[in-house]
């Protein structure tokens, strides 16, 4: 069976719910976001963008709806080892 690795993700709308949790952990152009609403207003133009969910770091395999789709770290070997 292959191997995958999957990114977390944030989910926008809890995000929002939750903005003093993520007060000092959003970076957007190398600014760091420090009040609640400065993270309230960020993941609300991502709202507005029509995403549901963002990247928690680099992911070249990402679907603003869903998330990481997932990448393969070890392929399948359908061969018997002998030993």
């Amino acid at each position: 069976m292959a191997k995958r690795l999957i990114h977390c993700c944030l989910d926008i709308e809890g995000g929002i719910r939750n903005a003093k949790d993520l007060k000092g952990c959003i970076t957007i152009d190398g600014r760091t976001l420090m009040t609640t609403e400065e993270v309230k207003e960020a993941l609300r133009y991502q709202l507005a963008l029509g995403r549901r969910v963002l990247p928690m770091g680099d992911c070249d395999n990402f679907d603003y709806q869903t998330g990481c789709k997932g990448h393969v770290v070890e392929a399948d070997d359908d061969r018997q080892k002998e030993g």
